[in-house]
Parts: structure tokens; sequence; C-alpha cells
């Protein structure tokens, strides 16, 4: 031992350190090697594969290639492995999959045995000549420390605790107004206590009054107008406008009459640049948007034809016709005055489904008209021919126009009673729970701008009906007369409330189903009017003659616009077939497929294209399969082409 020296160790030369394999800091060299890992920002602790790091494995480029006897040799080598790992001498060979051989090489240039792990699914190699464990089992040690590490730090988005970026007290103003304007809420909601406890502390700090939110939408709607503009250029095709100066921000300061209507979207329109594209207004029904049409077909925009081209919103349609049937049951005339307000009601507010929050409206019923009275005396207008259909009441019917009158007055007081008097509600609860009514123990208050609500009061009526009986005063007492009447009246106004759900869905609407729900509608009550099961009485049966006058002027209109017909041949499922089941005369048909036609080739059909170049002598191309002209056709064009 005496006579032994120690060994410096030698310096690298500058061919190592230029070789481009392992930059070396010289100042390293020197310390001591447990000091050496940490001075280069090593983990001293890092346990990924070290058994890997002791596999010495050269340039693929340099493999010989396999004889027969080496692949002899493997595969002998292989089934031996499989035996060991079949018997499990080792406890470590129970986390591994069987192993098969790799195309990796060790030092010696043979291919290694892999064992796949079923934690982690990396292969695990080995050397053909190595049967020690050793390395599987610390791989298995490092990857269950990893799966531990990761189940007791556990991040927060694993339990539903998200972050959010940090935000600029600038930019709160403009997120404040986008998201008022993508929900259609009010600027007041931004202020609420409970909205508040929700939002960013940044916001909270910086939150805009309602004033600043306004201005902010209309500097954001200026900023975004060019690239608009832009787009609405780029577009090829016909575009429609769907027109709510009642409920959007339209700055008339004047009366909306039709003229002012019409000048108003002249200007927008021009602004944008798109009067040369518009085909279709989409518009409720009331009289000053008629004259806006009329006063925009005088603009003479090229595509826009006037009233065949406005599309009617069909659900208020479909509230219409349903006021017309519930008219004549109203409990008292009002003046053409009233008559015109309710008229001109935004179309949304009519048709809006009846929910809990309706219960707030103070004495909504109290002060008004029913919502049955709420259409003019010129919407229904009955011929000749419609008078002489109807029926003579009688005192022995089941019921009369009268004695409905007073039955759907004897609801709505029962109603209003049950809202205003918390007492007379917990009775009445105690009543339905001892007759074993149907949940929800409470009646539907009929409001009188929505239609529908009269037709959840009557189902709520029919639901607990038992208790009404029981807990009315005499003046209100409920008879079989009157059961019988909201029985009848509820299947009447049935479809349209499905029709109404579908059509207010968005994304369900198609203009297509309009004419296949006009001819339901008409189908559903002339069977009603007709009686030919004794059904419903004559009081009944003259207020669907009402609607169903309604329903046809809607229908006429309907059919006499092209867009409709077009949308009914377009469909996929339609095409001209129901036409045909709807037993529509061979000249109407031929028109819808000529307005198609024409509509295509006007508005949407592209351009000719040049034929392509073709090679003096094209090589065939060989594909055993024989395609027909009509399959070669690849884009839309001509598909929608050979469809029409």
């Amino acid at each position: 031992m005496a006579g032994r020296t120690k060994k410096r160790p030698c310096m690298p030369s500058a061919e190592t350190l230029d070789s481009g394999k392992e930059l070396i800091n010289i100042e390293e060299v020197n310390q001591p090697p447990h000091q050496t890992r940490a001075a280069r920002g090593l983990d001293v602790h890092n346990d990924s594969d070290d058994d890997q790091s002791e596999i010495k494995e050269i340039d693929e480029d340099n493999f010989p290639p396999i004889t027969k006897e080496q692949q002899a040799l493997d595969e002998q080598e292989l089934e031996k492995a499989h035996d060991v790992y079949t018997a499990q001498q080792s406890q470590c060979y129970a986390a591994y999959n069987p192993p098969y051989i790799s195309e990796r090489r060790d030092k010696n240039k043979r291919r290694m045995l892999a064992y796949p792990c079923k934690t982690c699914e990396r292969p695990i190699h080995r050397p053909m000549y190595d049967t020690s464990p050793t390395n599987l089992s610390k791989h298995v040690a490092s990857c269950l420390k990893k799966q531990k590490d990761v189940e007791d730090s556990q991040k927060l988005a694993a339990l539903g605790v998200s972050g959010t970026r940090d935000i600029d007290p600038q930019d709160v103003p403009q997120l404040c107004a986008i998201w008022c304007t993508e929900g259609a809420r009010p600027f007041s909601a931004l202020g609420e206590a409970g909205h508040i406890g929700i939002m960013h502390p940044t916001v909270v700090r910086n939150l805009p009054s309602q004033k600043v939110v306004s201005s902010e939408i209309g500097r954001l709607y200026t900023a975004v107008q060019e690239s608009l503009i832009e787009s609405l250029h780029k577009h090829t095709g016909a575009l429609y406008l769907g027109l709510d100066a009642w409920q959007s921000p339209n700055g008339l300061k004047g009366s909306h009459t039709g003229v002012h209507l019409a000048d108003t979207v002249r200007v927008v329109v021009e602004k944008f640049g798109v009067q040369n594209k518009i085909w279709g207004i989409v518009m409720d029904n009331a009289s000053n948007n008629g004259t806006m049409i009329e006063e925009i077909k005088k603009f003479k925009w090229p595509r826009f034809k006037g009233e065949p081209t406005w599309i009617r919103c069909f659900a208020h349609v479909l509230n219409l016709i349903a006021q017309a049937i519930l008219r004549p049951f109203g409990s008292h005339q009002v003046t053409t005055f009233e008559n015109e307000e309710y008229e001109d009601l935004d179309a949304d507010d009519q048709v809006k489904m009846f929910s809990p929050e309706t219960e707030s409206d103070q004495d909504e019923e109290d002060t008004g008209p029913l919502v049955a009275e709420l259409v003019e005396d010129d919407k229904v207008e009955l011929d000749i021919e419609d008078v002489e259909e109807l029926s003579d009441e009688e005192e022995d019917d089941a019921y009369t126009s009268e004695s409905c009158r007073r039955t759907l007055a004897k609801f709505r007081a029962i109603a209003r009673k049950l809202n205003k008097s918390p007492n007379s509600k917990t009775l009445f609860v105690d009543i339905c729970w001892e007759r074993g009514c149907a949940k929800p123990h409470s009646i539907g208050r009929d409001v009188r701008t929505r239609w529908n609500s009269t037709l959840l009061q009557l189902k709520s009526i029919l639901r607990c009906s038992d208790a009404i009986r029981l807990g009315t005063l005499r003046q209100y007492h409920i008879t079989n007369a009157d059961i019988t009447l909201a029985n009848d009246l509820a299947e009447i106004l049935q479809p349209f409330y499905e029709i109404t759900l579908q059509v207010s869905i968005k994304g369900s609407a198609r203009l297509a189903d309009v004419v296949v729900f006009i001819d339901q509608i008409t189908s559903h009550l002339s069977s009603a009017i007709s009686n030919e099961q004794h059904a419903y009485p004559p009081a009944l049966r003259n207020a669907c003659q009402g609607g169903l006058q309604l329903t046809n002027k809607y229908c006429t209109l309907t059919h006499c616009s092209p867009l409709y017909r077009v949308a009914m041949v377009l469909h996929l499922s339609f095409k001209d077939k129901y036409f045909k089941l709807a037993k529509w005369d061979q000249e109407w048909i031929d028109e819808a497929i000529r307005h198609t036609r024409e509509m295509w080739e006007t508005n949407y059909k592209p351009s000719a294209q040049p034929p392509p170049s073709k090679e003096a002598n094209p090589r065939p191309k060989i594909t055993g399969v024989k395609v027909s002209p009509v399959l070669t056709a690849s884009t839309s064009s001509h598909r929608v082409q050979l469809y029409i």
C-alpha cells in the first residue's frame, strides 16, 4: 500500500471538448464526484431508469445484418425468458407484461429483450446474456414511487378548482360589455350581490357603471364594423334580415311607422353595402311591418320582391290563431285602441313560455283584457260560407259561449285567490295531498299577453280538480260542465303549445316545417269543427271556426311566398313528395321546382371554371372500379344541380 501512488485525473483534450458528444466544465473535473453532479444542475435523486444508463448502445447505422443462427439463438433466449417470466422467480416480473425481442442493441451489437411495464407502459430493455432482474426491480420501485408522489400531491384541477389568468383593469369594461351582449343580459345584473360574489377580484374593484357598459358596447360595435363589412362583401349568395325594432337599441326617436322603419333599415343596409344581396326579411305580423315591406320594395333592391319575400314569424302566427280561438270566451269587450295596442305587442312577449317568474306579475289579469281579446276584429272576418257553417248553441249543451266566459272567470279568480292568500294556498296543498292530486299543487295564472298561460291554467285545474271542488266558495264552485270545458279546450290548444315549443328552440326551427305545421293545425281544427265523433259542443266548434279562418289566411300567404316552397323542395326528406301527399295541384308543384332552380342559378350557382389542361398522352390510371359520371361530381355545386 505504501508504494502505491494516486494518479491525477487526466485533463480532457481539445479534441474531446470539441467533439460535440458531451461538453464538460473543466472546473468540475477536479471536484469530488458527489459534488460534480450537483454542480452541473443534475438531480442527484433522479431515479428514472438507472438501469437503462448502464446499457451501452451503438448507432443503428452500424448494426450488422441478423443471421439465421443469431435469429435462432435470440428465439431460444426469448423462450427461456418466457419460462422465467411464467415461473415468476422474482416478484418484479408481476409488474411487467411478457417479454419480446426488441430492435435495440446492446454493446455487443446483439438485440435485447424488452419487458413492457404495466404501470407506465414503457419497455424496459435487458441484454440477453444478463439473467439478473436487477434493472427490472429498480424500475418497479421507481414507477411505484412516482405514482405515490402523484397521488400525494394532487393538483387543484383534479379537484375541480381551476385558475384564471390575470386581468388587466383596463380590460374590465370591455369584458363586462361582452358578457352582457353575448347573453342578452341586463346591465343591472353586473351589480347584483350574488354575481359580485363569484366575480374576479380585479373585476369587482374596477366594475364599471351601467352607463359605461352601454357606451362600451357602442364602441365595440363601431370597432368591429370594418371587419364585418369585409366579411359580408366576401359572402356569395343571398342574405336575410331579422328585424326586431322593439327589442333592439334601434335609435328611433320618432314613432314606429312603416315609413320611418323602412328608412332606418335602408340606412343600415346601405351602410354595410348588402342591399344587392338581401332576399328576404323575417318579422312578425304587426300592421306597420306590412307598410315597411311595401316601402322597402320601392327602394328597388335587385333581389327583394316585397311581400312574397316577407318571412312571417310563425310563433306569432300561432299566437294569433290561438287568440282567435279564445276570443269568443273573453269576459268583456275592449275598445279599438286597446286592440291596436295589444296587437302591436312584441311577439316574443306574446309567445313567451309560462315560468315561475310570471308569478311575480302584479294583477295583470285584473287590469286588462284576456289574451283571447287581443285580436282585432278585422283579423277574423268570417264570410257567408263560414257563417252558414256555424253551429247553433242549444240550452242542453254541455256548455255555451256565455257559460265558458263564466267558467274561465272562475278559474282566474281561484288562481288569484291562491296567489294572494298564503292561508288558502296552504289549505289547498293539504287538500291536494289528501285527495292524491298530482304535483305541482298549484294553479297557473292566466297572463293576458301569453295565450299558453291559459292552457297551463286549464291543465292545472284538471290536475287538481278534486281539491278545487272542496275548497272553493259557492260562487266559484266548479261543476262537471266546467271540468268538461277545461278538458275540451286543453285538447284544442295542446298542438299549438307543442308547435310553439318546437319553433322556439334555437337551431330546431326550419322554414320547411312551417308548411307541415300549418297543415297539421288545419287538420286539427277541421276535425274539431266537423264533430264526426260528437266530441265538442257548438260553442267550441264555432270558436275553432274563427281559428281555422285565420289559419287559412296565413296558409295562403305562405303558399304565395316562393321561399317556403323552395325550402320544401330542398328538404332531404320532403323534396316534391310532400306536395303530392298533400294533394297539391301539379301546376303548383312545377312552380315550386321552377322557383328552386331559378334561385339556385341566380344566387348560388358558382361561375363556370375553365377546364384544366390535359397532358398530351396521359397514362391511364388503373383502379379496377368503373366510376359513373354522377359519382365523379365531387363539388357541392354539382350535387345541388343534380338534385334539382
